[in-house]
C-alpha cells in the first residue's frame, strides 16, 4: 500500500511533477553495431556504475507519466533504443506505538467460514517492534523509430501473512516461509508528443498520477497517513483508513485506462475508465492457460456483475469513470501544482427484497481537488475529498452522511534534509448499519524528517497520532449499538532506514 515518495522535492513547474532527480551516468559503455564493449573489470555478472542522485522508487517514472518525459531517474529513450530497469528497495524501522486497544479483555476473532484464529481472553500487546520489507520494480521504456514511445512497468511487493496461534511458540521460519511475492502494478503505455499519453492496466489513476503525494503531503519514505509504516504497526482498528485516493491502492489496483493529453499554457486534462474493482483475469472467465479465479458462471462475489439478488453485492461499484484537469506553473521562483478531479461510477443492482434490515448503496460521485506552492525550499498546500462516497473510493450507504476530508501540510527542503507537519480531518458515515443515526469523525497529524545519507540510502524519523469516534459503534469489536470503545486513539514513533537501487 505503500510508496517511497519526497514529495517537496517535486517539481511543481511546466516539466514534470515527479520528484528532481538526475539522471544516472554509468561508466563507459559504447555500443558498436550490436557488439557491447565490456570493460574487463566487469566479471561474474558484476556490473560496476554511479549511483543515480534518486533511483526509482515505484513502477511509475519520468517516462511513463508525462507526456513529454523529463530528466529524471530513468534515462530517456532514443529512437531505435529501449532502457530497461530493475530497481528495489529494503526498508527497516524501529517502531513504538501506543493505542487504545493495546490492552483489555476481547472477545474472539474469527476467519473465513469462522474458524478462530485468536480466542476470547485477556490480551496485551509489547509498544516496541522492528519491522523490514522489500519491493522489487522493473520496466521497459522505448521508443520507436518514429518517435512513438511505449513501455510498461511491474511492481512487486512481499506478502505477509499472521503467525499461527495455534501454538504457544511460533518459529521464524516458518512465519518466513509463509509469505509471498504479489504484483501490485502492471501496466503497458504508449505516448505521442503531440497526441497524449495512454496507459492500460493495473495501475493509478488521474488522482494518484495528479498528486504523486505532493498535496497530500507523503514526504517521507514511509507514506506518512497513507496507510504509512508507522500506521502498520498500530493495533488495526485504532489506525484511521485513508480518505484520500491520491497514491493509494485502491485508486491504482485495479485494471484501467488512463488517457492523460498534452500540456498547453500549463494545462492538460485526463479521461480514465475501469470496468470494476478488479484486476489481471479477476472476472472469473478463465483464459487460454486454464486459469480461472472462483466466478466459473455468474454468482454472487464474482467482481464483473451487474445485477445480484444478494444485497451485499450492491456494495460493488462498476463502471469507475473519472474526469480532471491539472495546472503546473513556475512564476519568480514560486512552483504552483494544482488540480481536480471528478469522479463517478455505477453499481450492481440489487434485485431481492428490500426489508427494513436490508442496506442498500449509492454509486460513487465524489470531488477532489488538490493544491501546492513551493518557494526557496518550501511547500505548503492541501487536499480536499467530498461527496457520495464512504472513506477511499467505498461507496456510502442510502441515507448515510457524505465524505467530507481535507488534509492540509508544510514541507521544508534544503540539500540532503527535509522536514514536515500533515495534518487531516475526515468526516464520513463510517459504520454502514449507523446510517442515518451516527457519523465518523476522523483525525490525525504526522510530523517527520528524512535525511539523505548518501546516494541511495535515506534515513527518517516520525511521530504520529491518530483519533477515531462514533456514538454507538465499538472500534475493538465492530458492532454497532454498543456504548464501548466509541473513541480511539493512537499514537507512535518511528525511525528508519531504506536502501533504493
Amino acid at each position: 500500500m505503500r510508496k517511497y515518495l519526497l514529495a517537496s522535492a517535486a517539481v511543481l513547474g511546466a516539466a514534470s511533477w515527479l520528484p528532481q532527480a538526475h539522471a544516472q551516468t554509468l561508466p563507459s559503455n559504447p555500443v558498436t553495431g550490436t557488439v557491447v564493449e565490456v570493460p574487463k573489470s566487469w566479471s561474474h555478472g558484476a556490473v560496476p556504475t554511479l549511483p543515480s542522485a534518486s533511483p526509482p522508487a515505484g513502477a511509475n517514472n519520468n517516462n511513463n507519466t508525462a507526456v513529454v518525459p523529463g530528466p529524471g531517474a530513468v534515462a530517456n529513450p532514443t529512437p531505435g533504443t529501449v532502457v530497461i530497469h530493475i530497481n528495489g528497495r529494503v526498508t527497516t524501522g524501529l517502531y513504538a506505538t501506543w493505542s487504545s486497544l493495546d490492552k483489555g479483555t476481547f472477545p474472539a476473532v474469527t476467519g473465513v467460514g469462522g474458524a478462530t484464529l485468536t480466542p476470547a481472553g485477556s490480551y496485551k500487546v509489547q509498544p516496541t517492534n522492528l519491522a523490514t520489507y522489500a519491493r522489487l520494480y522493473t520496466g521497459m521504456d522505448g521508443m520507436a523509430a518514429n518517435g512513438l514511445r511505449y513501455g510498461g512497468a511491474i511492481e512487486v511487493r512481499e506478502n505477509f501473512t499472521g503467525q499461527s496461534t495455534s501454538t504457544v511458540s511460533t518459529g521464524a521460519s516458518g512465519y518466513s516461509s509463509s509469505q509471498t511475492l504479489y504484483v501490485r502494478r502492471a501496466f503497458a503505455y504508449v505516448a505521442a508528443d503531440n497526441v497524449g499519453l495512454v496507459r492500460v492496466g493495473q495501475a493509478d489513476g488521474l488522482i494518484s498520477l495528479y498528486d504523486n503525494g505532493v498535496t497530500t503531503f507523503q514526504f517521507l519514505p514511509s507514506g506518512n497517513l497513507n496507510g504509512g509504516d508507522l500506521e502498520g504497526m498500530v493495533m488495526g482498528n485504532a489506525t484511521i483508513p485513508y480518505a484520500f485516493s491520491a497514491v493509494a491502492g485502491n485508486e491504482y489496483d485495479n485494471n484501467k485506462i488512463v488517457y492523460m493529453s498534452p500540456q498547453f499554457y500549463g494545462f492538460d486534462v485526463g479521461l480514465q475508465w475501469a470496468p470494476n474493482t478488479s484486476n489481471g483475469y479477476g472476472t472469473g472467465v478463465g483464459n487460454a492457460y486454464g486459469v480461472v479465479a472462483g466466478c466459473p458462471y455468474a454468482s454472487s462475489g464474482c467482481p464483473g456483475l451487474s445485477s445480484s439478488s444478494v444485497a451485499a453485492d450492491g456494495a460493488r461499484t462498476i463502471n469507475q469513470t473519472a474526469v480532471g484537469v491539472r495546472y503546473q506553473g513556475k512564476f519568480s521562483g514560486v512552483g504552483l501544482l494544482a488540480y481536480g478531479v471528478y469522479e463517478f461510477s455505477g453499481k450492481v443492482n440489487y434485485t431481492g427484497p428490500v426489508t427494513p434490515s436490508t442496506i442498500l448503496y449509492n454509486s460513487l460521485n465524489f470531488y477532489n481537488a488538490g493544491v501546492a506552492v513551493t518557494y526557496a525550499g518550501f511547500t505548503i498546500g492541501g487536499n480536499y475529498a467530498g461527496g457520495a462516497a464512504n472513506g477511499q473510493l467505498a461507496p456510502k450507504p442510502a441515507g448515510g452522511a457524505n465524505l467530507n476530508a481535507w488534509t492540509a501540510g508544510m514541507t521544508y527542503k534544503t540539500g540532503p534534509l527535509l522536514v514536515g507537519v500533515v495534518g487531516e480531518v475526515i468526516d464520513s458515515q463510517g459504520a454502514v448499519t449507523l446510517a442515518g443515526k451516527t457519523q465518523r469523525r476522523e483525525y490525525a497529524i504526522d510530523a517527520g524528517a528524512s535525511y539523505v545519507i548518501a546516494p541511495g540510502l535515506v534515513g527518517w524519523a516520525e511521530y504520529m497520532y491518530q483519533n477515531r469516534k462514533q456514538s454507538g459503534f465499538n472500534f475493538a469489536t465492530g458492532a454497532a449499538g454498543s456504548s464501548a470503545y466509541n473513541t480511539v486513539q493512537s499514537q507512535g514513533i518511528q525511525i528508519g532506514t531504506t536502501v533504493y537501487w
